[in-house]
């Protein structure tokens, strides 16, 4: 399109001269001459102009028309390699080199450039290729380094989604904890509740055992004193009946009538004495408590004394008749001495017993 253009604007150029200019034969001969003089010059726009005023002239040759062609050919590719130079300038090598690839700079070594085209050609195509080479490094490393920084993408997103999946276990676990928590703390408050209703249900069991436990302790030490009561009455009884049978042996009645009245006293006092004693005896060892133990054993020390001033004075009853002699004074005397033993012994019970 370039050298259509320049060569019409040469012919418009040669026919708008040829107005003002008559050529003649030696004319010719002189304009070829300096066709050929500029074209060696490289002056390839006035070798145009000369060779438009040639056909104006009417010698147009094919030689002409071929000269004209390629003299187009040189100017353009003038241009193209003015455009390289300042491309090379610029350092932009790959345009310089696209520019003279090809073209008629390069081509053709009767360009009055040729040799510095093909030189900057040459520099163009290693300095394109240098440029090419480090944008290929550069593009390589740019990759690399776009791998590199994808992979630390999605490394980091890996990290990410795993922390974000741990932050949501954690958050799933303090939910869950605090959860448990709640529930535990609910339990715990029920249990401290159900602790405290225990509590106070066994602190009223405890006051009812307490209650009942004093009450059958009441109870069993009423019947207690009232079960040593009545052993103390039999001995109290028994004792009465030798009162009864000391009177009736100290009296001046018949001997015979004595004997019969104090025997059955005695006798009656024997009975009630050997009842309590064997009675008392599982009284004291099952039915007891520590803390009376000893006064329970003073009315069974009194039942023996008791039963020692029946034996003594049953005895006296046989050496009644001889009342002065030393048989019937001597178990009359320790008759009435057991006899105030145990009374003695037996008031200390009864004292006992009174205050309770």
């Amino acid at each position: 399109m370039l050298l259509k253009f320049v060569v019409s604007v040469v012919a418009l150029g040669v026919l708008a001269i040829g107005g003002y200019f008559v050529v003649k034969e030696d004319g010719v001969r002189a304009l070829r001459k300096v066709l050929r003089d500029r074209l060696e010059a490289g002056d390839y726009l006035a070798a145009l102009a000369t060779a438009g005023k040639i056909k104006e002239a009417g010698k147009s040759t094919e030689e002409l028309e071929t000269t004209i062609t390629q003299t187009a050919r040189f100017l353009v590719a003038e241009d193209i390699y003015r455009q390289a130079v300042k491309a090379s300038k610029e350092e932009r090598w790959v345009d310089a080199r696209a520019l003279l690839t090809r073209s008629e700079a390069v081509s053709n070594s009767s360009f009055k450039y040729y040799e510095e085209a093909k030189k900057l050609l040459q520099e163009a195509e290693a300095l394109a290729a240098g440029v090419a080479h480090k944008a290929a490094v550069t593009i390589s490393n740019l990759e690399e380094r776009a791998k590199t920084e994808q992979s630390k993408r999605q490394e980091l997103e890996q990290k990410q989604k795993s922390l974000e999946g741990t932050l949501s276990e954690k958050e799933n676990s303090i939910s869950q904890s605090r959860s448990e928590t709640a529930i535990a703390k609910q339990k715990a408050e029920q249990y401290k509740k159900d602790s405290e209703d225990k509590q106070v249900a066994l602190l009223l069991e405890q006051a009812r055992a307490k209650q009942l436990m004093e009450q059958v302790e009441k109870e069993s030490k009423q019947k207690f004193f009232n079960e040593f009561r009545i052993y103390r009455d039999m001995a109290q009884k028994g004792k009465e009946q030798l009162d009864n049978a000391i009177a009736e042996i100290n009296s001046k009645r018949d001997v015979t009538a004595i004997v019969s009245v104090a025997s059955v006293y005695i006798g009656q006092g024997k009975i009630l004495f050997d009842e309590a004693k064997n009675k008392i005896a599982d009284f004291r060892d099952a039915r007891t408590p520590v803390a009376y133990a000893g006064k329970v054993g003073d009315l069974v020390s009194s039942l023996s004394q008791f039963l020692e001033s029946s034996r003594q004075l049953r005895s006296a009853l046989l050496y009644i008749d001889e009342e002065g002699s030393a048989e019937f004074m001597g178990s009359f005397s320790k008759g009435k001495d057991a006899l105030g033993n145990a009374v003695s012994l037996l008031s200390g019970v009864s004292d006992f017993l009174t205050g309770q």
